[in-house]
């Protein structure tokens, strides 16, 4: 599960759960908007935060993640 949805699904607001987690909001902010790539920290707090329904591969895969490219017509 992404982060996004986590967080949505479980009405959690960003700034609150960067609080929980005890990283600066802007990370997570950042990390959602797909302005910033996790960092091993960051990956482990966001997993423990979110009891394990967000994997580090769940990150890894969000933050590696290309735009798919127009199919030719």
């Amino acid at each position: 599960m992404d982060l996004a949805t986590y967080l949505s699904e479980r009405q959690i607001r960003p700034a609150a759960f960067a609080a929980e987690i005890g990283v600066p909001p802007s990370t997570i902010t950042r990390i959602l908007r797909g302005e910033r790539d996790p960092r091993g920290a960051t990956i482990r707090k966001i997993v423990e935060g979110t009891q394990g329904k967000v994997t580090a591969g769940d990150l890894i895969a969000g933050a590696t993640q290309q735009p798919s490219a127009p199919e030719a017509a």
